[in-house]
């Protein structure tokens, strides 16, 4: 197992951080496709599964911790058992500065074939957190803030 970490600090609450990373379906609007990633599907119901398409083919996932805030953390893996990943987010907010500390931990492993080329894999998977946290940032910061709920006096 690698394990790749990337934190960035985003000037943006912790629940708009968590909102958009815990909106899959919306992935594809913010992060663009890349040579690693190009697009990222969700099922309809209540069960928080997608998959993404990517340079490898397709990676079903699922979300499997969320804490709402704080922590979403996801696994992939290939259904030939060949690659492994496991994406968690960290949403810190110290609540003395208004940035939101974030921070992707990737845990990706390899089996069988791939195992030969792990290195390399890593390599892409470092700069592929590296550009979606970029893209994250980007995305949050962009949205308009949230406006307070109108009141209707009559």
């Amino acid at each position: 197992m690698r394990r790749i970490v990337n934190t960035i600090d985003i000037a943006a609450s912790p629940h708009a951080i968590y909102a958009a990373l815990r909106d899959l379906g919306t992935y594809p609007t913010w992060l663009r496709h890349s040579l690693v990633y190009r697009g990222t599907t969700t099922k309809a119901g209540a069960d928080p599964t997608y998959q993404d398409s990517t340079m490898l083919g397709r990676m079903p996932g699922s979300l499997i911790a969320d804490t709402p805030d704080h922590e979403l953390r996801f696994h992939q893996r290939k259904p030939s058992g060949a690659l492994d990943a496991v994406i968690e987010y960290d949403v810190a907010d110290d609540g003395t500065t208004e940035l939101t500390r974030v921070t992707r931990i990737g845990e990706l492993t390899t089996h069988g074939v791939l195992r030969a080329v792990q290195p390399v894999l890593v390599r892409m998977a470092a700069a592929e957190s590296r550009r979606t946290m970029a893209a994250l940032k980007a995305h949050v910061e962009a949205a308009p803030p949230a406006s307070p709920t109108a009141r209707h006096e009559g």
